[in-house]
């Protein structure tokens, strides 16, 4: 069950159905897709309907729509929850450079390392992508080293960068101490 989280402009939710239409607009920008490994261009409502049934199937897994008050903005997903999870985001092009996924991510890692006892979680960036790799960076995320992402949209394997942020250093980063 994905848990409700809130933040001082955000709520994390479970994605719904009343989000299709939003999910299929900011979707649907190739340079939103581009940047993703899972996201394929175009996005089509059959897309969008099949990642919505599938939220909730898979316990090893939770799925956040990002909503800053007017419907959904993005979305976040940890992957893997029965190992060393792995977070992957995306946010609506209108909504870049306002500090929402660092405020989402923020709030989603403390929800994980508050409610499991998980030692790290894992993220991967293409290399191209300098606002993710800066987000993970304020997060506390360390750079492991090269890995690389397979884009959907463009059907490429791109370059990209592992990684790591353990618990000690995201409540270190979040509380000042």
């Amino acid at each position: 069950m994905t848990p409700v989280l809130r933040t001082p402009r955000l709520t994390l939710r479970r994605p719904t159905g009343s989000d299709i239409d939003r999910l299929l607009q900011l979707a649907s920008d190739f340079e939103v897709a581009r940047m993703l490994e899972r996201m394929p261009h175009p996005y089509t409502l059959s897309d969008g309907e099949a990642w919505l049934a599938g939220i909730g199937s898979d316990p090893r897994r939770t799925d956040f729509a990002i909503d800053d008050g007017s419907g959904l903005i993005g979305g976040i997903s940890l992957r893997g929850l029965d190992e060393t999870p792995v977070i992957g985001y995306w946010l609506g092009r209108p909504y870049w450079g306002r500090g929402y996924m660092r405020e989402a991510a923020g709030a989603v890692l403390g929800g994980l390392f508050d409610s499991r006892d998980v030692a790290q979680v894992e993220a991967r960036a293409m290399t191209e992508n300098t606002a993710s790799l800066k987000v993970l960076a304020k997060l506390g995320f360390e750079d492991v080293g090269p890995a690389e992402c397979t884009s959907t949209a463009c059907g490429q394997t791109r370059p990209a960068r592992r990684c790591l942020l353990d618990r000690a250093t995201f409540h270190r980063l979040m509380t000042g101490a």
